[in-house]
């Protein structure tokens, strides 16, 4: 079975010290010890540092958004793995830049919309009117620029599902 690489999608394994042991995708600017937030603005850089230190540390799941030098966003997910020379896996999907653009709200109702969650029970678990829902999507959609109610869905879907990064420990 070959490899399957989906553009925008990496995983990455480190050691616990943060060096890059292994990456699918083959690009020149990454080599065998870097380390692996060499490529990222210094506040990404920080919460990457962090984020990386509680799973070596403590064992548990991160998830968080970064931005590379180059401006592309990805969310990451971290998980630790068994062995200190390969302690951390992550898988990083890139997401649009747009998302910075919204609110904690509107971003809270896509990812309940990409649940598949109606209006009328977004408004329910949320605790506001159905007015109030759709005057976040409304929003969402301009500031995403999508032309239509069934993309700003499909955008939701691929880009803020709030799944969790993985809670077990992978063995290798």
């Amino acid at each position: 079975m070959s490899d399957v690489i989906l553009d925008g999608i990496n995983v990455t394994i480190c050691d616990w010290r943060g060096h890059l042991v292994w990456r699918s995708a083959d690009k020149p600017s990454w080599k065998p010890g870097d380390l692996v937030w060499k490529h990222l603005v210094s506040e990404s850089m920080h919460d990457a540092k962090q984020a990386f230190a509680k799973v070596v540390a403590l064992g548990e799941a991160a998830t968080l958004e970064l931005e590379n030098k180059r401006g592309h966003h990805f969310r990451v997910w971290l998980w630790p793995l068994e062995r200190p020379e390969i302690a951390v896996c992550m898988l990083s999907v890139m997401i649009p830049k747009e998302l910075k653009t919204l609110t904690e709200r509107e971003r809270e109702i896509l990812g309940l919309l990409a649940l598949g969650y109606p209006t009328r029970e977004i408004a329910e678990k949320l605790d506001v009117s159905a007015s109030t829902v759709h005057t976040h999507l409304r929003r969402a959609r301009q500031k995403l620029s999508l032309p239509s109610v069934e993309s700003l869905t499909g955008f939701a879907a691929r880009y803020c599902h709030p799944g969790a990064a993985p809670t077990h420990s992978l063995s290798f």
